[in-house]
């Protein structure tokens, strides 16, 4: 009781107003305080944002021991996120040839059940549509990354190209159009594969309309470029393909060539030649003097090409003047003997297709001669020993049988 009566007569004893003396002390006590606890806050905070700033340009400059070492740091540090260091990490382990811990990080980063976070779920699908022999289960697992990717970014112009050509490549082309023309304006190469859908579904003034805006946007880059660009220059003569002007499309192709010497834009003039043959065929058939001509020029640029060799032959059933010389070429073509397995082949399938099975046995014979190592040629050579009156099959077998394997 007394205690508590010394305490009450402190409280009605003391000179309140000399208190204004000491507020300033006050608040010195109260401001190293706040700034005691926002030091103990942001020390963690800027030791994240040094790492992370560490991590990200050694990957950049594929110093990946630095990149590893840093990405692991953050995964331990406490309010981090995981998704961009598990990426990060994945990139650094995998730069440095540790390849099946990149692709078990990656799927953490990136599971294929829900979102993780986006650049990684699109390295994902890019890594699954790598690959060779796609299945339509990988294709279906790259269209879920990249869905996910799409909800965590749905402006991603990387995620919905790269969808867009998923499903162009899966035979669904509303939503293959629907995802690229949302990219179009910042990426108008894609307006070449719009075109595409446009001529497979029969929408030709669609078509033409991309087909126009894919060839000025190619040539601007053919043009602008200070290097030979072949990609660049290929695309552009497929626009102007797609909208028939074959003449310009092989114009444009025939610079390149002389330029860089490069063999791609022979063997796509030799393609070019043969459609513009084939589109002759189907708007003047009467006039086969340009078919003729197209295909032996098709066959200066590259004298193996399948298409124009059928369609050598198929003209070198004709009666007249038109026949006879393709004839002529035909004839040519086997004495240079640069393309005789191909060719020999050729003539071997129409003559069977004709009935004519000694002519087709004796074209099918030279062909294997020539290039027995030539899948096409030894399946048909062993098929044709398996058949007939006096059939080879011993032979026939030890000729498929390394196919098989």
């Amino acid at each position: 009781m007394t205690f508590l009566w010394d305490v009450r007569i402190w409280f009605e004893s003391r000179p309140y107003w000399r208190l204004w003396w000491s507020i300033p002390a006050l608040l010195a006590i109260a401001a190293w305080g706040v700034f005691g606890f926002m030091l103990a806050s942001w020390k963690p905070a800027a030791t994240r944002a040094r790492y992370s700033e560490v991590a990200t340009r050694a990957l950049a400059d594929r110093d990946f021991q630095t990149g590893r070492l840093a990405s692991q740091r953050l995964l331990l540090t406490e309010g981090e996120a995981r998704g961009p260091n598990l990426y990060r990490l994945a990139l650094a382990r995998n730069g440095l040839g540790q390849v099946q811990e990149a692709i078990a990080l990656l799927r953490l980063a990136a599971p294929l059940d829900k979102p993780g976070y986006a650049p990684a779920h699109l390295m994902a699908a890019r890594s699954l549509l790598a690959g060779t022999n796609l299945t339509t289960a990988v294709f279906k697992d790259a269209e879920v990354h990249l869905k996910h990717a799409l909800k965590l970014e749905p402006n991603s112009a990387d995620a919905n190209e790269l969808l867009g050509r998923v499903y162009f490549r899966m035979g669904d082309w509303d939503l293959a159009q629907k995802h690229l023309q949302a990219v179009v304006s910042t990426r108008p190469g894609v307006a070449l594969m719009l075109a595409t859908l446009g001529k497979r579904s029969g929408d030709d003034i669609g078509m033409k309309r991309w087909a126009e805006r894919a060839a000025k946007h190619y040539r601007d880059k053919v043009n602008a470029a200070e290097a030979e660009s072949p990609a660049d220059r290929l695309a552009w003569a497929e626009a102007l393909a797609m909208q028939e002007d074959y003449s310009q499309a092989i114009q444009v192709l025939d610079v390149g060539r002389k330029r860089s010497g490069s063999p791609l834009y022979s063997s796509a003039m030799a393609s070019l030649y043969a459609s513009w043959a084939e589109q002759t065929a189907r708007q003047e058939p009467r006039n086969v003097v340009s078919r003729l001509t197209r295909v032996q020029q098709g066959l200066e640029c590259e004298p193996k090409n399948v298409r124009l060799l059928k369609l050598l032959i198929a003209l070198g059933r004709m009666q007249g003047p038109e026949g006879n010389a393709a004839r002529d070429s035909l004839t040519t073509l086997l004495a240079d003997g640069g393309s005789s397995p191909m060719l020999h082949f050729i003539l071997g399938s129409d003559a069977w297709q004709q009935g004519d099975q000694d002519q087709a046995r004796k074209h099918f014979s030279l062909a294997f001669e020539s290039a027995p190592d030539l899948p096409l040629v030894a399946n048909n050579m062993a098929l044709l020993l398996a058949l007939g009156d006096q059939p080879d099959l011993p032979r026939a077998l030890a000729i498929i049988n390394p196919l098989a394997e």
